[in-house]
Protein backbone atom coordinates (compact mmCIF):
# COMPACT_ATOMS: atom_id res chain seq x y z
CA UNK A 1 0.00 0.00 0.00
CA UNK A 2 1.35 3.22 -1.36
CA UNK A 3 1.27 6.15 1.35
CA UNK A 4 0.93 10.23 0.67
CA UNK A 5 -0.73 12.05 -2.40
CA UNK A 6 -1.99 10.41 -5.32
CA UNK A 7 -0.10 10.90 -8.42
CA UNK A 8 -0.91 10.20 -11.83
CA UNK A 9 1.35 7.64 -13.92
CA UNK A 10 2.73 9.86 -16.47
CA UNK A 11 3.86 12.48 -13.36
CA UNK A 12 5.70 10.61 -10.55
CA UNK A 13 8.81 12.13 -11.02
CA UNK A 14 7.71 15.43 -11.46
CA UNK A 15 8.26 17.89 -8.45
CA UNK A 16 5.53 19.55 -6.63
CA UNK A 17 7.14 22.23 -4.61
CA UNK A 18 5.84 25.35 -5.21
CA UNK A 19 9.10 27.27 -4.95
CA UNK A 20 12.52 26.11 -6.97
CA UNK A 21 15.41 24.67 -4.38
CA UNK A 22 18.62 26.21 -5.06
CA UNK A 23 21.33 23.83 -3.97
CA UNK A 24 24.08 25.15 -1.48
CA UNK A 25 27.12 24.64 0.46
CA UNK A 26 26.64 27.71 3.07
CA UNK A 27 26.87 27.78 6.41
CA UNK A 28 24.04 29.30 8.78
CA UNK A 29 23.35 30.04 11.85
CA UNK A 30 20.12 29.24 13.77
CA UNK A 31 19.25 32.33 16.34
CA UNK A 32 17.74 31.47 19.40
CA UNK A 33 16.69 34.25 22.11
CA UNK A 34 18.65 33.26 25.34
CA UNK A 35 21.00 30.66 23.54
CA UNK A 36 24.62 31.24 21.46
CA UNK A 37 24.12 30.97 17.47
CA UNK A 38 24.26 27.26 16.30
CA UNK A 39 26.70 26.66 12.93
CA UNK A 40 24.62 24.64 10.37
CA UNK A 41 24.58 23.41 7.07
CA UNK A 42 22.62 24.61 4.27
CA UNK A 43 22.06 21.48 2.18
CA UNK A 44 19.02 23.63 -0.06
CA UNK A 45 17.33 26.65 0.07
CA UNK A 46 14.02 28.33 -2.07
CA UNK A 47 12.45 31.42 -1.84
CA UNK A 48 9.79 29.78 1.00
CA UNK A 49 12.26 27.67 3.00
CA UNK A 50 15.33 25.17 3.16
CA UNK A 51 16.87 22.14 4.58
CA UNK A 52 19.37 22.04 7.26
CA UNK A 53 21.97 19.94 8.46
CA UNK A 54 23.32 20.24 11.95
CA UNK A 55 25.35 17.71 14.22
CA UNK A 56 21.69 17.06 16.52
CA UNK A 57 18.59 19.24 16.61
CA UNK A 58 17.95 18.12 20.10
CA UNK A 59 16.88 21.45 21.71
CA UNK A 60 16.42 23.35 19.08
CA UNK A 61 13.13 24.89 19.32
CA UNK A 62 10.17 24.73 16.46
CA UNK A 63 11.10 28.58 15.42
CA UNK A 64 13.82 30.53 15.19
CA UNK A 65 15.37 33.22 13.08
CA UNK A 66 18.08 31.37 11.09
CA UNK A 67 21.14 34.12 9.65
CA UNK A 68 22.17 33.30 6.15
CA UNK A 69 23.46 35.07 3.05
CA UNK A 70 23.37 38.44 4.89
CA UNK A 71 19.76 38.16 6.29
CA UNK A 72 17.69 36.61 9.37
CA UNK A 73 14.67 34.24 8.36
CA UNK A 74 12.39 33.88 10.24
CA UNK A 75 11.83 29.92 9.97
CA UNK A 76 9.44 27.58 11.58
CA UNK A 77 10.69 23.81 11.74
CA UNK A 78 7.89 21.30 9.38
CA UNK A 79 9.99 18.29 9.66
CA UNK A 80 12.48 17.60 12.25
CA UNK A 81 15.18 13.91 11.76
CA UNK A 82 17.94 13.44 14.07
CA UNK A 83 20.45 15.56 12.09
CA UNK A 84 18.08 17.16 10.01
CA UNK A 85 15.61 20.43 10.06
CA UNK A 86 12.99 20.82 7.27
CA UNK A 87 11.92 24.48 7.85
CA UNK A 88 9.71 26.98 6.12
CA UNK A 89 10.28 30.94 6.31
CA UNK A 90 7.39 32.83 7.10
Amino acid sequence: MAFGKRVSTGQQNTDRRRSQRQATDAVGEILTPGKPPQRCHIVNISAIGACLKLPSVFGISNSFGLRAFGRIYNAHVVRKLPATLYVTFR
